[in-house]
């Protein structure tokens, strides 16, 4: 259910607005309509922005050195002020990581340039010049070198690589070499010096990341704190910034929105510090914020509704209405009572460990796994173990029942009666979808708009029950004329009153594409609906497969080996065909109700979060 919201206008003397915008946030029911961020403008609010932007990259480079195991709390309590030293920290740190970074580059660039050399004292080299003699280093291509070159030359090969020789010629200063190559460049530092220099620039940055680290592991809940804070003081700015000046900057108007059940704290406040408020009605132009209200169960399916969208403030709201049907979804597709179990255990055990707003997570879980467990029972299967198959004695009396191809098939013409429930079901949903769509176009537009769209729920109705009944072995007597005199009553609504403000001809014309698409459309909606059927069968044929694989695989090992064995194969298996059916079970159910049902109770969406601003 969508919450009611009344609209209210304030008006607040210039030099008591910030004070009543704290009275405003400490009440905490009020949305308060904001402008858009970039038409605020307030050197301010930049510099907040860019500091929020600072902090959430701070926060996600930090997160890289987070190890759970290493993490720690400071003696003191987190604060915002740390917070935001933490950011001028980091900065130097990756200044400093940066720098030793480039250094330790650079080294590795003249170490790849000297290691063909070898290491040799460039301290002796300088004294060798200096006695009058000059060393000349070249590089060449093997194919290119000449080997009188060690003769005429005194060539001295440092080293050969199998594609390059090195070579060193000395010859004395002023002498010019006839060699018509150029002269290798080395580094001015012997090979050891810049081996210990890299291992200098590694141990720094091994420093540096362990600073970072330390901070990572000790300082996160600080950041959060200043990141808190100034979502606090930013939500306050924006705010502050949107009211509209008035009467020579004296007077500010404001906007917001309160829902009923909160308004009369709000009047309260408002009466007894004398501020001026006008209530003003909800018009069909207004973008009312949307607050979901519903009961405990349903609340549980409010994230899977913001999935996709929260609906507009003139619509139904949809949770209530597909909640159950997710749920039978969810446990068809599993459709293993053995999962189900796992689901259910797991979510009960976790339950009181984690944060309120995951439990409501794991509260879904725990139905959806109890649903599956509900389908388990009723088809038999568990753990991939097919329980009508199964020659055990206390199952003698209650194989018999379960919903299997083998014992209703042919009942059901030949067909299995999980794909009869699945198509079943889904013609209850749509049909479900069409009458909620009924009573939304009433709501919205008014009833003479909605007559058409419930002509066509009660001839689908009608049809079903007319020529349905009687493949059933039912006669319907002389009821059947009742069925075609509201078919064709129906009729008359369908293709002469479809569209209340237009001539007859064109509601005619309406009425035979809105016919084409609504036989066309139920009939892919409606089949669409088989891969539950499809989804829950895969999943218990695959299961079984693992079970045959296990026993069958390990007949002819011993005991103790097939024992390990057979656990081993199961938990693979097992666990491959859980994961496979988990997604399944969540993706496909989604589809069900964002396309098949959605499209059906003509969900328009585009609503956004009530969100009051508080502290």
């Amino acid at each position: 259910m969508i919450a009611k919201m009344q609209k209210l206008t304030f008006l607040i003397y210039h030099k008591e607005y910030e004070d009543f915008l704290q009275h405003l946030r400490r009440l905490g029911v009020v949305h308060v309509e904001t402008k858009q961020e970039g038409s605020l403008n307030s050197p301010e609010l930049e510099e907040k922005l860019k500091l929020r932007n600072d902090l959430q990259t701070t926060e996600h480079y930090l997160s890289a050195y987070v190890d759970p195991a290493q993490k720690t709390e400071t003696a003191s309590p987190p604060t915002a002020v740390r917070g935001l030293a933490v950011v001028k920290d980091v900065e130097r740190l990756k200044a400093e990581q940066e720098q030793w970074t480039v250094k330790l580059q650079n080294v590795q660039k003249d170490l790849e340039q000297m290691k063909p050399w070898g290491n040799f004292d460039f301290n002796l080299l300088n004294k060798i010049e200096e006695a009058g003699y000059r060393f000349f280093f070249y590089a060449c291509p093997l194919k290119d070198f000449r080997p009188e070159w060690e003769e005429e030359y005194e060539a001295v090969i440092v080293n050969d690589t199998g594609t390059n020789v090195y070579f060193v010629i000395v010859s004395r200063s002023g002498q010019r070499l006839p060699l018509d190559l150029e002269q290798a460049h080395i580094p001015a530092r012997s090979l050891s010096d810049l081996q210990r220099e890299e291992n200098e620039n590694h141990t720094r940055i091994e420093d540096v990341r362990t600073q970072l680290a330390i901070i990572a592991n000790t300082e996160m809940t600080s950041l959060h704190a200043a990141q808190q804070e100034l979502e606090s003081q930013i939500e306050f700015s924006e705010v502050a910034l949107s009211g509209d000046s008035l009467a020579a900057d004296k007077m500010l108007m404001l906007q917001g929105w309160v829902p009923e059940e909160k308004a009369q704290a709000l009047t309260d406040f408002l009466e007894e510090g004398s501020y001026f408020y006008e209530r003003e009605p909800v018009t069909a132009e207004d973008d009312v914020p949307i607050l979901l209200h519903n009961n405990s169960f349903a609340k549980l399916f409010e994230p899977i509704t913001r999935m996709y969208a929260l609906p507009n403030y003139t619509e139904l709201d949809p949770t209530p209405l597909f909640a159950p049907f997710f749920m039978l979804f969810f446990g068809l597709c599993m459709g293993d009572g053995g999962y189900g179990l796992i689901i259910l255990a797991v979510c009960l055990a976790l339950m009181k460990k984690v944060s309120p707003a995951l439990r409501g997570i794991l509260k879904l879980g725990a139905y959806m796994g109890g649903m599956t467990i509900v389908v388990g029972i009723l088809t038999g299967c568990f753990f991939g173990v097919s329980l009508d198959s199964m020659e055990w004695g206390w199952l003698k009396g209650v194989k018999d029942y379960f919903v299997t191809e083998k014992n209703y098939a042919e009942d059901l013409g030949g067909y299995n009666p999980l794909m009869v429930f699945a198509l079943a079901i889904g013609v209850v949903q749509i049909l479900f979808g069409m009458g909620a769509s009924v009573v939304k176009i009433a709501k919205q537009q008014g009833m003479k708009y909605a007559w058409a769209r419930l002509s066509w729920l009660v001839a689908i109705v009608t049809l079903g029950i007319t020529f349905g009944l009687p493949m059933l072995g039912i006669s319907l007597g002389s009821l059947v004329y009742g069925c075609y005199a509201l078919l064709a009553v129906c009729a008359v609504f369908i293709f002469f009153y479809n569209s209340p403000d237009k001539n007859i001809f064109v509601n005619v014309g309406l009425s035979l594409w809105d016919t084409f698409n609504m036989a066309t459309g139920l009939l892919g909606d409606t089949l669409s609906y088989i891969r539950l059927f499809a989804l829950g069968l895969t999943g218990g044929i695959l299961g079984g497969v693992f079970n045959s694989l296990a026993f069958d695989l390990t007949a002819s090992l011993p005991f103790v080996l097939k024992f390990f064995a057979v656990l081993l194969i199961l938990l693979i298996g097992h666990s491959i065909n859980f994961g496979l059916c988990i997604i399944a079970s969540l993706v496909h159910p989604m589809r069900l109700t964002f396309v098949e049902f959605y499209k059906n109770e003509g969900f328009e969406g585009g609503g956004r979060a009530y969100k009051p601003f508080r502290a």
